[in-house]
């Protein structure tokens, strides 16, 4: 399966249809939201319409954990009904096989705000051994950080996304996607490859 990859679109909305055409084009099955869809009510209810036309299903972000995570009324009053059902329907996590998506390390709590703001950049010694260590899957691919990135059980990659990223059979990696707010996707291409896609 091809998946798209769309990481903290923060309500860049003409970035983000670009990307979904551009990996339409591409012919991906299946589109995954990383978290941080929206900065706050501006181009919440057009952001929300283009991901809901090509179905994109994902994670929350720390942008919209009150949309996500039992909202108040005074929230319900800020945006309308579809933006709230469809934020209803993203998870703290999301597997797809061999793959776990996450809006930041995997092993951090999507419940608290907190973790997102105070957890160490993932090049610092020692970030990734918790997420290595408690989750199994091949690929574990987050947002958050708005840059690229990638690490195996070993170390970091030096990999910056200016290329594509070749996966090694028997290996596992963390892989961070850059934000479309700043021009950014990717494309997973099924099976082995990991693409960055400029906008």
């Amino acid at each position: 399966m091809r998946i798209g990859i769309l990481a903290d679109i923060h309500g860049a909305v003409e970035n983000l249809a670009r990307a979904v055409d551009r990996l339409r084009a591409d012919g991906v099955d299946q589109f995954v939201v990383l978290g941080d869809v929206i900065y706050d009510t501006r181009n919440a209810d057009e952001t929300v319409a283009i991901l809901r036309d090509c179905g994109a299903v994902g994670v929350w972000g720390n942008h919209e954990l009150g949309l996500c995570v039992e909202p108040d009324d005074e929230i319900r009053e800020m945006y309308t009904p579809s933006v709230m059902e469809y934020f209803g329907t993203l998870k703290p996590s999301l597997e797809l096989g061999d793959l776990y998506f996450s809006h930041t390390f995997p092993s951090e709590d999507a419940r608290e705000v907190t973790s997102y703001y105070l957890a160490p950049q993932p090049d610092e010694e020692g970030a990734l051994e918790k997420s290595f260590s408690l989750f199994p899957h091949r690929v574990m691919m987050s947002g958050h950080f708005h840059r690229w990135f990638a690490a195996t059980p070993e170390g970091k990659i030096d990999w910056r996304g200016g290329e594509p990223l070749d996966l090694r059979a028997g290996s596992r990696y963390f892989v961070i996607i850059h934000a479309v707010a700043d021009g950014w996707t990717a494309l997973f291409d099924g099976e082995d490859r990991i693409v960055p896609v400029r906008l």
